[in-house]
């Protein structure tokens, strides 16, 4: 069967398909987008209610944990970038004194 073939174009032509609308398809989405929007709120109410505070009180922990978080993990990320680069200074630095006082670094380093 090829793209040229002039009967099954011919019948591919007569055979619309209509699909009936969904009932309520409207409905439904806006139902969907409004629980999911409520989806957060939910979690908060949970835990909220596990901890025996009203959710309107809990509302902002949500958002605030998250931004108290992201803040930390940045400050950790940096000071262990810091750390790692002042220790690796340092350790270049020891080994460049020790080349610069030591007879069998020094004529390492000119072999180069």
């Amino acid at each position: 069967m090829t793209d040229r073939d002039p009967d099954l174009s011919r019948v591919l032509k007569s055979w619309p398909h209509q699909p009936p609308p969904a009932p309520r398809f409207k409905a439904e989405v806006w139902a969907r987008i409004e629980a999911a929007r409520e989806a957060p709120w939910a979690a908060a109410a949970f835990i909220a209610g596990k901890l025996g505070v009203p959710a309107r009180h809990f509302r902002w922990a949500l958002p605030l944990g998250a931004s108290l978080l992201l803040t930390f993990a940045a400050v950790a990320g940096i000071g262990a970038g810091t750390l790692r680069t002042t220790l690796t200074e340092n350790d270049r630095m020891a080994a460049a004194y020790v080349q610069t006082i030591d007879p069998l670094q020094m004529a390492a380093g000119h072999a180069d």
